[in-house]
């Protein structure tokens, strides 16, 4: 596109809907199509759960928000209606779906970009070639969307996620109210965000392994925790909170860790572990997770929300069935990746074949499931790694150019047999037994819970609690030593 054409595209409209990380790593895609038409009215087509991304970001003149769970076809008429009365002369698809292709063509955008292998291309008028491209880093695919559709050359990549004072004001009263303390400047003391959500069920981690880490991390340290996520992880953090009062060791706990509790045993765990699931907006757990010295997070969106934080906490992210190099977060020295090896991961998938084979569920008349024993866990490993070998005709090495962590996940995890793997559902489970040994002075954990417990896929499962906690302590013990 010459100059003399675009100055004459005075108005633009993006189409980028969900998900909130796939959202935040656009904006640098969007700060590349401000910079080619600075003088341009920028509008962004975006869905209710991303929505904070765009509110406050400066390349963005207005905001239309799609509200997915509510919206109505008179809804989506009024929308139509409403992209048609704006007259933009050109519109870019940064996602290529069928719903977006249809905003693009129904808003009567002139020039209407999208790529080429989307399935309602043909309801645009500008292809965007990917022939020859290899697989590429999110961000960097929506940059090249952006230069293909006239857009400036950036120098480096970097999200934007603005927030304002009231958000802020926001995290350090939760700080406050919970742990008595407006920031994370308390002496010795450090803060951890956990976030135990995920938009797959593949990509979480499970909240067990959270549980035992919370354990590990407030034995040895005055540490408080707090949980993140939205509405639908509600469940979890109380799951987590409640495995951690059930086995939490209030006399093993640091001096420090109970003298902060000041409080009995069984309370503890309340004390020194928050729970801010469905309580923040995406801007006030960006500040909340500012005050965080590290955040521990499976590929989500608030992991790229922490990455986009300036002098932000360490982020330990864990990877099974989706790619860092594709999907990571965009950052290098607070960042840590940790993978459990499989030969079949990444697979990209939301239900892990493996795991619902290694089950194989036997159930009882009242619905039940069996529960393994560490002897018949340790034989099916066995079989369950001979399977991913015979099951996968091609290696995913996930070989990763950000990935900072010690290469303690080999994939045969002779460190690590993370207990007995079997997740056990029924509505009605009182008592689940599980052995798990970290690696770290065989640890045991027994776990109680009333609740059903979620399928993992056993690339999660087989990223070591020992190898999260392990970042933690070797830092703690470097810092330390720093002091000294």
């Amino acid at each position: 596109m010459t100059e003399k054409q675009k100055q004459n595209i005075k108005n633009i409209l993006i189409i980028k809907l969900s998900s909130i990380g796939d959202c935040l790593l656009a904006t640098p895609a969007i700060e590349s199509i401000r910079r080619a038409y600075p003088e341009s009215f920028i509008t962004w087509l975006i869905e209710d759960k991303s929505k904070d991304i765009a509110l406050l970001n400066p390349n963005i003149n207005k905001v239309i928000v799609i509200d997915k769970k509510n919206y109505r076809l008179k809804d989506y008429l009024k929308l139509i209606a409403t992209l048609k009365s704006d007259k933009y002369d050109m519109s870019v698809d940064l996602q290529g779906v069928d719903r977006t292709s249809l905003f693009a063509f129904l808003s009567g955008a002139k020039e209407r970009y999208v790529e080429e292998y989307a399935n309602l291309g043909f309801l645009s008028n500008k292809k965007i070639n990917r022939k020859g491209r290899k697989p590429e880093h999110a961000a960097k695919f929506y940059l090249y969307l952006a230069a293909s559709s006239g857009g400036a050359v950036l120098d480096s990549i970097k999200p934007i996620f603005k927030t304002n004072k009231a958000d802020e004001e926001f995290a350090n009263k939760f700080i406050s109210d919970k742990f008595g303390s407006p920031n994370n400047t308390i002496k010795n003391t450090i803060f951890v965000g956990i976030n135990p959500g995920g938009a797959w069920a593949t990509k979480k981690w499970p909240i067990e392994y959270f549980a035992k880490l919370s354990e590990l991390i407030l034995e040895k340290y005055d540490a408080r925790i707090v949980i993140f996520g939205g509405k639908e992880d509600e469940i979890s953090a109380k799951n987590i909170i409640s495995i951690l009062r059930s086995n939490f060791d209030f006399a093993g706990a640091s001096a420090a860790a109970r003298a902060a509790a000041n409080a009995t045993a069984a309370d503890t765990a309340y004390n020194l572990i928050a729970d801010a699931t469905g309580q923040t907006t995406l801007m006030q757990a960006k500040e909340l997770i500012a005050k965080m010295d590290y955040f521990i997070t499976g590929d989500s969106g608030l992991m790229h929300i922490a990455a986009s934080i300036e002098n932000g906490p360490e982020i330990i992210s864990l990877f099974g069935p989706t790619s860092s190099e594709l999907t990571g977060p965009i950052g290098k020295d607070n960042i840590k990746i940790l993978r459990s090896g499989l030969i079949c991961s990444p697979c990209f998938k939301k239900s892990c074949i493996l795991a619902d084979k290694k089950a194989d569920k036997k159930i009882d008349k009242k619905g039940m499931d069996s529960v393994q024993t560490t002897a018949e866990y340790a034989a099916d490993i066995n079989n369950i790694n001979a399977d991913a070998n015979a099951f996968v005709s091609s290696d995913a090495d996930g070989t990763d150019g950000i990935d900072d962590a010690d290469d303690n996940n080999n994939g045969d995890n002779n460190d690590c047999n993370n207990g007995s793997d079997n997740m056990n559902y029924g509505k009605n489970i009182n008592n689940i037994n599980k052995v798990f040994d970290s690696g770290i002075n065989n640890l045991n954990l027994n776990i109680k819970s009333n609740v059903n417990l979620e399928t993992y896929a056993l690339c999660m499962k087989k990223i070591c609690v020992s190898d999260v906690f392990k970042l933690i302590s070797d830092k703690q013990d470097k810092q330390k030593g720093n002091v000294r």
